[in-house]
C-alpha cells in the first residue's frame, strides 16, 4: 500500500489522450498531490464530560485513540492525539467538556475559539439520556454557530442511544433499538435538531458501544470535506465503516482533484475524462 501516485502511469495516460505535460511542470504536479496525500486530518470533538467523546472515537477509527474513563474527564487540559495509520496520521484534539464550571467554562471557551479554525471537521457529542443541554447551547451558538456560517463542517452527534428508554428493548442480535426505543430516537433527534435550530441532516443518533449508525455518520463526514480532503480522511476511518457510497465520493473527489491541479500547473483548464484516470493505480487499497 502507497500513499503517493505513480506518477508515471499518471502522466503517461495524459500523454496518451492528447494532454502533454512539459518536464518542468511534472515534479510541481507530483510534489502538489503528494503534500494533499500526505495531509493529516485535524478533528475537534467537544462536548461534556461523560458523553463518549473518546468512545466514539475509537470507534470511528477502530482503535484506542484517547483514553476512556467512566468516572472522571479525559483530560482536563487540550489534549492532541495523534493516530498514526500507514505512516501517517490524523490529528484528534480532545478537549475538555463543557458545563464543569463557570470558570472553567470561561477558558475552554477562549481556548475552542483559537482551535476551531485549525480544524477540519467538528464534532459535538451529546448523551443520548441527557436532558439538560444548556451549557452545550451556550457553547455552540456563542462559539459553533460563526465558523458553521463560515462553511466549516460540523455535526451534532448523539451518543449512546442504547440508553435511551426503553434500554431494554435494544436487539443485540441485530444491533439496532426495539420498535419503542426507535421512536423514541428518532424524537430525541428531532428534539436536539429544534433545540439547537439546525437540520436534521446534521444531527446523527449513534452508539459507539454498539457500532450502531456509524456509517451514517461517516458517510455525512465525507460529503461535507472538501474533494481533496475526503480520501485522507475516509482512509483514517476503520474499515467496516467505510460504505460503498463514501469510497465512490472519495474517489471522485481525488480524480477532481487530480485534474484541478494538473489545470493550475499547466495553466490552462485540462478536461481529463474519468475513463482515463480509472486506468491509473489507485494510492491506496481500500
Amino acid at each position: 500500500m502507497s500513499e503517493h501516485m505513480d506518477h508515471d502511469s499518471l502522466f503517461n495516460a495524459l500523454e496518451k489522450n492528447g494532454i502533454e505535460i512539459p518536464d518542468n511542470l511534472k515534479s510541481s504536479i507530483s510534489h502538489i498531490l503528494n503534500e494533499k496525500l500526505s495531509y493529516e486530518p485535524k478533528i475537534g470533538v467537544f462536548g461534556k464530560t461523560g458523553a463518549g467523546k473518546s468512545s466514539l472515537c475509537n470507534a470511528l477509527f477502530g482503535r484506542d485513540v484517547c483514553p476512556i474513563s467512566d468516572v472522571e474527564a479525559c483530560t482536563r487540559e487540550p489534549k492532541e492525539v495523534f493516530l498514526s495509520v500507514g505512516g501517517k496520521g490524523l490529528k484528534l484534539v480532545d478537549v475538555p467538556g463543557v458545563g464543569e464550571s463557570g470558570d472553567r467554562d470561561k477558558e475552554y471557551g477562549e481556548l475552542y475559539s483559537k482551535l476551531f479554525p485549525e480544524l477540519d471537521l467538528i464534532l459535538w457529542v451529546l448523551k443520548g439520556d441527557d436532558r439538560a443541554f444548556s451549557s452545550d447551547e451556550t457553547f455552540y451558538k456563542k462559539l459553533v454557530r460563526p465558523y458553521m456560517q463560515k462553511g466549516k463542517p460540523f455535526f451534532m452527534v448523539i451518543n449512546q442511544v442504547d440508553k435511551i428508554e426503553p434500554f431494554r428493548e435494544w436487539d443485540e442480535t441485530n444491533n439496532r433499538p426495539g420498535g419503542k426505543q426507535a421512536e423514541n430516537i428518532d424524537d430525541k433527534q428531532r428534539a436536539v435538531a429544534g433545540y439547537f435550530e439546525l437540520p436534521l441532516s446534521q444531527v446523527f443518533t449513534v452508539s459507539a458501544k454498539e457500532n450502531y449508525h456509524l456509517v451514517e455518520l461517516v458517510d455525512a463526514i465525507i460529503h461535507s470535506l472538501p474533494k481533496d480532503k475526503k480520501i485522507v480522511m475516509l482512509k483514517k476511518v476503520a474499515k467496516k465503516h467505510r460504505s460503498k457510497k463514501a469510497k465512490k465520493e472519495a474517489e471522485q473527489g481525488w480524480w477532481d482533484t487530480v485534474t484541478e491541479v494538473v489545470s493550475n500547473v499547466v495553466g490552462k483548464v485540462v478536461d481529463v475524462a474519468i475513463t482515463v484516470l480509472s486506468k491509473i493505480p489507485w494510492p491506496w487499497n481500500w
